[in-house]
């Protein structure tokens, strides 16, 4: 994240200020969906840097509208290939193209040299993830995949 921070593309708040943001948290209930790009649109995405490295602090996390993503493979050269083990810029990537926020995504990943490893790794089930219109579907469609 310090790099897209760098870069201009994400910014650092304090946990106060989350609000009403899509808070990405992998021990969420519910799955993120394309539904969830208002939310994002009027509130933005959060993502907790280091939540891999401190799952604890995640499970125990109360927020307005936390989600979690769908099944991917990582393409960071640390996880390369591990299902859901994603670096935070590969969930804000995930999160965005799942929403409909394509080329936002495309443009978070462009900022890494192994950034198209993971559009291309995980093409098919994002562009599925990204039609879904409910969690049934959002389901099945990971059941194929994964």
């Amino acid at each position: 994240m310090k790099k897209l921070q760098r870069l201009g593309l994400a910014e650092q708040i304090p946990e106060s200020r989350i609000g009403c943001s899509v808070v990405l948290n992998p021990f969420a209930d519910l799955y993120i969906l394309k539904a969830d790009n208002t939310a994002i649109e009027r509130c933005g995405l959060c993502v907790l840097d280091g939540s891999w490295s401190n799952p604890g602090r995640l499970e125990r996390a109360v927020y307005r509208k936390q989600r979690k993503l769908p099944t991917l493979l990582a393409a960071n050269p640390v996880n390369y290939g591990k299902p859901n083990i994603l670096s935070s810029a590969e969930a804000v990537c995930a999160a965005l193209y799942i929403t409909g926020y394509t080329e936002l995504a495309e443009r978070v990943m462009s900022k890494f040299n192994w950034g198209h490893s993971f559009l291309s790794l995980n093409a098919a089930p994002l562009a599925e993830y990204a039609a879904a219109e409910s969690l049934e579907q959002l389901q099945t469609i990971m059941e194929s995949y994964f």
